[in-house]
């Protein structure tokens, strides 16, 4: 087993999010979860599905008496204090908000509380399975992530919602890229010449307010090219689905300017059905299927980065 000793590091972050329902964003959430416990990381899934929270259903949780829930009502104070065990050794629950109609859209001040705490909490690597859509809250959860992973299957639906996604994240950062490069007045400038420059994307954009200033505009696209998200293919068919990965990080990159890593495909898999109506993760329920394997493959993949990550 590997040693996963990060003593007084704030923790790693990742978020699994996408711009549709249904695409399998807790399955991979909740057994990416499993695969890094078993390797000796002291890992922690947040349900950050503040609407519909039922992640602790996929790790066979009951409902969890303690959630998110208190840091909204101030029962408690700290992410720390609502931490459940799952009986999985190194794992453990924060649960999604219920029972509150309005939690699904947090005042700032509460979201940015929760976000900092993220980074204090007494673990290696804090994994948050994200609501779908493209909510100012889920959005800025995906941005806090050292490890932004975007989930799609190969239906038009699912890519069209991923792309919505990605986008929403890119302008949710740009903008606050501009307010801190205090570029505003050059952004103005530069939309006002957009047909005449031929500007057409947001990578257009920026290498337009860098002619305009060398200094905003180099500011700016630092910050834009530290925005590198993953990407996973869930629920593959025909093994040409594949080339959906590489597709769309291409596009990614030449619409955005930004470098999108493709993880990997995940064939589908009928016991990931049956393991969730087990209330069971499939790495423990069906251990050797194409789906654990899978998961399994990933982990190893996202923990080279995490080690990288560490060395920065």
């Amino acid at each position: 087993m590997e040693s996963a000793v990060l003593k007084r590091r704030p923790s790693r972050v990742w978020a699994v999010g996408g711009g549709k329902g249904g695409v399998g964003k807790s399955a991979i959430s909740s057994n990416l979860g499993v695969a890094l416990a078993r390797r000796g990381y002291r890992t922690v899934l947040v349900d950050a599905d503040l609407g519909g929270a039922n992640l602790h259903t996929m790790v066979g949780v009951p409902a969890p008496s303690r959630s998110l829930t208190e840091l909204f009502t101030r029962a408690a104070g700290n992410l720390s204090e609502v931490i459940v065990p799952t009986g999985i050794p190194n794992l453990d629950l924060i649960s999604g908000a219920h029972a509150l109609l309005d939690m699904a859209n947090p005042k700032h001040l509460q979201k940015q509380k929760i976000i900092r705490q993220l980074f204090t909490l007494d673990a290696d690597i804090v994994l948050l399975d994200l609501s779908a859509g493209t909510s100012f809250t889920t959005i800025d959860f995906f941005l806090a992530a050292h490890e932004p992973i975007v989930v799609v299957i190969p239906t038009p639906t699912s890519i069209e919602n991923a792309y919505h996604f990605l986008k929403a994240a890119f302008y949710r950062r740009l903008k606050g890229a501009i307010v801190r490069s205090g570029a505003g007045p050059l952004v103005d400038v530069a939309l006002e010449q957009k047909l005449a420059r031929g500007i057409r994307s947001p990578r257009e954009l920026i290498r337009h307010i860098t002619e305009l200033d060398a200094v905003a505009g180099a500011a700016i696209a630092g910050e834009m090219t530290r925005l590198r998200p993953k990407l996973i293919v869930n629920q593959i068919r025909r093994q040409e689905e594949l080339t959906l990965g590489e597709q769309m990080a291409d596009a990614c990159r030449d619409f955005f300017g930004v470098e999108m890593n493709f993880l990997g495909g995940i064939h589908n898999d009928d016991r990931v059905v049956y393991s969730i109506q087990l209330k069971r993760p499939a790495l423990e329920a069906y251990p050797h299927s194409p789906f654990a394997m899978a998961i399994e493959g990933l982990a190893l993949r996202l923990l080279a980065q995490h080690k990288e990550g560490d060395n920065e």
